[in-house]
């Protein structure tokens, strides 16, 4: 199976691993005398942590090692590369300004330029890969730094093609952010929303209701509001699940019971994705494997995910056949 389409993956958590390393040690972060299985078996986190802000904790050497336009563009190359070693065609990064430059205080336009010319690269390397970035606000980083990040995001919306809000919603829930969003929204710009993760369907909820979201990042919470399951299948609203994400951070922990194959069987627009492969250690393969060996989802169905996460991507201008491909 290939020709996947992946809508939520971080691209300032998706470093490869061995380049991860090799930054860390150059720095001084990591010892030199650690090897890349070393470094994996201390760094890769794949089993439960105590909840999503535990595991955000965790994301701190990211912004330590892209420190410089060069890194930035490497990894953003590579993070294409991995991806369509894995056989996605259609691929959307997002990515938060506010915490990629949190160490070095690169100035964002700097990050959205070295970002770009590494997708660029891909592109010319892959010539039938199709990929975009979202501009996210961090909520952790505070309500200044998401103002920073509409602004930024609509002076250079051109260049993006849609915005998030990320963080732990549980202690920065949706609702306090409809004002500042309100610009976005009255841009027409495309919008996704983490929310439905680490709190319940009222944080879905406001995405949808003041925030103008049209997709949900993650989302899996919604099983437990049966009227807003109804409104996520009538209006078409897309959920981007990422099953491995939400068993290491705690927000929901078996496989067997994870949703995903719920939504899609009642008719929501639904599915999988890798959210932070690089601190996670996870392909969209791995995703594949769960949903069919643990979930019970048919060949078919998965297919049918990625047929309907092409027809909601925000990239513009793709063609959408029976399999998405």
């Amino acid at each position: 199976m290939t020709g996947f389409t992946e809508l939520h993956r971080h691209l300032d958590v998706s470093v490869r691993l061995s380049t991860l390393l090799e930054l860390a040690q150059e720095r001084g972060l990591v010892p030199l005398s650690d090897s890349l299985p070393e470094f994996r078996q201390k760094f890769i986190l794949n089993e439960p942590m105590r909840d999503l802000a535990t595991v955000l904790a965790n994301f701190s050497l990211f912004p330590q090692v892209l420190d410089r336009p060069e890194v930035l563009e490497r990894a953003a190359f590579e993070a294409c590369e991995d991806a369509y070693q894995e056989g996605t065609r259609t691929l959307e990064f997002r990515y938060s300004p506010g915490f990629v430059t949190s160490h070095s205080k690169l100035p964002w336009i700097d990050t959205l330029d070295a970002f770009e010319a590494g997708l660029l690269r891909a592109k010319g390397l892959y010539p039938d890969l199709s990929v975009g970035l979202i501009c996210i606000g961090s909520r952790d980083l505070g309500i200044d730094s998401i103002a920073e990040s509409v602004d930024f995001f609509l002076k250079h919306q051109t260049r993006f093609i849609g915005m998030d809000l990320a963080g732990d919603e549980a202690e920065y829930p949706n609702r306090l952010y409809g004002e500042i969003m309100k610009p976005v929204v009255q841009a027409g710009a495309s919008i996704t929303i983490h929310a439905g993760e680490a709190s319940g369907p009222d944080s879905v909820w406001a995405a949808i209701e003041y925030l103008g979201a049209t997709r949900i990042g993650h989302g899996i919470r919604s099983i437990e509001d049966s009227q807003l399951l109804t409104v996520l299948r009538d209006r078409q609203i897309f959920l981007e699940n990422c099953p491995i994400s939400n068993r290491v951070t705690s927000a929901w922990l078996d496989y067997a019971t994870h949703p995903f194959k719920t939504f899609l069987d009642f008719g929501i627009p639904v599915s999988l994705n890798t959210d932070d492969p690089g601190i996670f250690g996870n392909t969209l393969n791995d995703e594949i494997g769960i949903a069919r060996e643990v979930m019970g989802v048919s060949d078919a169905n998965i297919r049918k995910s990625f047929h309907l996460a092409r027809k909601h991507s925000f990239l513009k201008g793709l063609t959408v056949d029976e399999y998405g491909n």
